[in-house]
């Protein structure tokens, strides 16, 4: 018996934190198995994979080393890809992370890139930012129907509920008193490790086209030439 591994995929503030934890609480609603969850940028343990009595959710935005996105890849059951317009997410970087243009491009490229090479994967369920899928209850029976598992209409309507703006941003303001939190040494930001919520998730607006008011037009044409992969494979959506 195998693990199944559902992989969540997603370029920068598109939403892959909302996705993260609808995925891990649809396999919370099933008893069946247990759930495992890990964060992957880089490395893995892969034997904390190997556990068949349980469902493992996994997120990433990059993965640096190509050992660990090829063995993953074999592994993965379902892929769930998040994607948004690159010139949105280099802004979102740069506004909330407070990134420099030339850094921000860096990280939104690699994760393009990951999104973008699994996309046309038959385990990979694909979702724009654009569509606002993270307020539709519906996104959460497609995703159910796609990992394979069941999900009742009033498990679809607690786990849409707690996903909500309003309940992130209670949790978030929480977080200094959340046993298990987690500080980063240098920016203070915390972390809830269960959720992946840190303390730069609070106070967005999911504004789409933001870009269009905070980039130059030297440094949209920059994102769209290191892009161009991107907005070519998105242009057949």
């Amino acid at each position: 018996m195998t693990s199944p591994i559902f992989w969540c995929l997603g370029m920068y503030a598109s939403a892959s934190t909302w996705i993260f934890n609808v995925v891990r609480q649809t396999c919370l609603a099933d008893p069946a198995l247990p759930v495992q969850t890990d964060f992957v940028s880089e490395k893995i343990d892969l034997s904390t994979l190997e556990n068949s009595a349980a469902r493992h959710v996994l997120k990433s935005h990059e993965i640096a080393n190509e050992a660990v996105i090829a063995e993953l890849a074999k592994l993965t059951s379902r892929f769930i890809i998040t994607i948004r317009d690159p010139r949105d997410a280099v802004t979102s970087l740069m506004v909330y992370h407070h990134y420099e243009f030339g850094r921000a491009l860096t990280h939104v490229q690699k994760a393009a890139r990951l999104c973008v090479r699994f996309a046309g994967d038959e385990r990979a369920m694909i979702l724009t930012y654009e569509s606002n899928f993270f307020d539709d209850p519906g996104t959460l029976d497609r995703i159910a129907g796609h990992l394979g598992l069941c999900l009742t209409g009033s498990d679809r309507d607690r786990i849409f509920a707690s996903n909500r703006r309003s309940e992130v941003e209670k949790h978030i303001a929480g977080l200094d008193c959340l046993p298990g939190a987690l500080r980063e040494r240098n920016s203070g930001d915390l972390l809830d490790p269960v959720t992946h919520w840190h303390s730069y998730h609070a106070g967005r607006d999911g504004e789409i086209g933001r870009w269009k008011r905070i980039l130059t037009t030297e440094q949209v044409r920059d994102v769209q030439l290191c892009l161009a992969d991107y907005f070519q494979f998105s242009s057949g959506i």
